[in-house]
């Protein structure tokens, strides 16, 4: 199940990076290498020893080898960490603690920023957000998963 829903995210996300991408880098190019880094990011959450420059490191590479926005580069990493972390390790607290939230329009919206765009997120604005988001909830990805929960509901599923 998880892999399904690891591909089902990964397919919607690459939809919003097609249009934006640059040069001779495709989707399909998008995809192999988010999976790639978030192979290396679950192994190391799997070993505790994922740090949050990991996190940042590959957004990062994301940003400037698809020459894509922070933003955008970093909600494929950042819901598939989420999901792999609720799935298989969701009792690790220090696993918890380095995660980050995934960035998106409605969580834009929760922190008072409703009108920016993914696209114009560079990765200072990132990290603005991301504090921002820790002082609110304390835990990051929990702020995102609050979301998740009422969404649930709203379907009758939760």
């Amino acid at each position: 199940m998880s892999e399904n829903l690891i591909l089902y995210n990964a397919t919607m996300i690459s939809r919003s990076v097609g249009k934006t991408l640059q040069g001779n880098k495709t989707v399909k190019d998008f995809k192999i290498k988010v999976f790639e880094k978030v192979d290396t990011l679950t192994q190391k959450i799997d070993t505790a020893t994922l740090t949050e420059q990991d996190i940042i490191d590959s957004i990062g590479d994301l940003t400037h080898e698809f020459q894509i926005s922070f933003g955008q580069a970093q909600k494929p990493i950042n819901v598939m960490l989420k999901y792999h972390f609720y799935l298989m390790k969701s009792s690790d607290n220090n696993i918890k603690k380095i995660l980050h939230c995934p960035i998106d329009s409605f969580n834009l919206k929760r922190l008072g920023r409703g009108g920016i765009s993914l696209t114009k997120i560079n990765k200072e604005m990132y990290l603005e957000l991301q504090k921002d988001i820790q002082k609110r909830s304390g835990i990051r990805i929990e702020f995102d998963t609050e979301w998740d929960k009422q969404h649930l509901r709203s379907k009758g599923i939760g």
